[in-house]
């Protein structure tokens, strides 16, 4: 069940970014996404390890993909706020690549 709801929340995001013209920019947030899930993959088998962790991997990785969706859709609804938080998240890159 977990996969399907991972899946649709991706292909929503690169819907949502599509639709906003900025396909490069969900391309971007799916393979962020996809590497989030590798992370959380390798967290997984390591706790595994020492205790039974169960479906605790497919959990995180739906609500992390849950997250990402949620955030495509306010950039639907909110493309003027997105641009903003957008801007103040490049700048502080940008400050912390000089620092």
């Amino acid at each position: 069940m977990a996969m399907w709801i991972i899946l649709g929340c991706m292909a929503f995001i690169i819907l949502a970014g599509s639709a906003r013209g900025r396909g490069g920019v969900a391309f971007a947030d799916v393979t962020t996404l996809v590497m989030l899930f590798g992370l959380i993959a390798l967290a997984d088998l390591v706790l595994s390890r020492f205790t039974d962790t169960g479906d605790m991997a497919w959990t995180v990785a739906a609500l992390l993909a849950g997250g990402f969706a949620i955030d495509a859709l306010y950039g639907l609804m909110a493309p003027e706020r997105q641009r903003r938080r957008d801007q103040k998240l490049r700048q502080l890159m940008h400050r912390r690549r000089r620092a």
